[in-house]
Order: structure tokens, then C-alpha cells, then sequence
């Protein structure tokens, strides 16, 4: 039978595998529309991540629910710059790197501060 514990651990295992596929899928590929469909599912992930920071930190640890406000909005600004840089290539790597901060800072925002 699994603990609660255990389950946590298996969800975080998930949410690591799914932001290290996403993100080397993001700066690997070359087709232009896989690019911004990882660039979507990045700032998805840095959302869910930021949220689950916020919810951590709660009061009690105020760097750690600001370092999960940053994340969600550096992934709401990559998706905003996505969409507003629709022919440029350069606004598309713009977003690509915002996204991926915001991913990082997430992660670190949930697991590791």
C-alpha cells in the first residue's frame, strides 16, 4: 500500500520527467509548430509548479510563494510574447527562454526552496 508520502514522490518523479521532455522537445525540434505547442505545455507546467509553490509557502514562507507568483507570471508573459511574436523567430526564442526560466523557477519554487 502506498503512503502519502510515496504518492507525492511519484507525482514529483512525473512532473520532473514531464518539464525535462518538454524542454529539451522546446530547443530540439525543428518543426515551428511542435515548438510553440512545447511552449504551451512549458508554461503549463511553470503554472501548475508556481501554483503548487504559492500553496507550499502559504505564509509562512513568503520567498518561497513570491519565487511561485515570478514563476506563473513568467509563464503567462512567455505565452503572451508567443502570441503576440507570431512571424517573428525571434520573439518565438524570447518566449522559449522565458518559459523555460519559469519552468525552472517552479520547480525550484515547489521542490527545492
Amino acid at each position: 500500500m502506498l503512503t502519502s508520502l510515496d504518492w507525492l514522490v511519484i507525482v514529483f518523479m512525473g512532473f520532473a520527467a514531464a518539464a525535462l521532455l518538454s524542454l529539451c522537445l522546446m530547443f530540439l525540434l525543428r518543426n515551428q509548430t511542435a515548438r510553440r505547442v512545447c511552449v504551451y505545455v512549458v508554461s503549463a507546467l511553470a503554472l501548475c509548479l508556481g501554483g503548487i509553490g504559492i500553496l507550499i509557502g502559504g505564509a509562512m514562507f513568503p520567498g518561497q510563494t513570491a519565487a511561485g507568483v515570478v514563476a506563473g507570471l513568467m509563464g503567462i508573459g512567455a505565452v503572451v510574447l508567443e502570441r503576440l511574436g507570431r512571424g517573428g523567430e525571434r520573439m518565438l526564442l524570447y518566449s522559449r527562454l522565458l518559459a523555460a526560466a519559469a519552468l525552472i523557477l517552479g520547480f525550484a519554487s515547489a521542490a527545492l526552496i
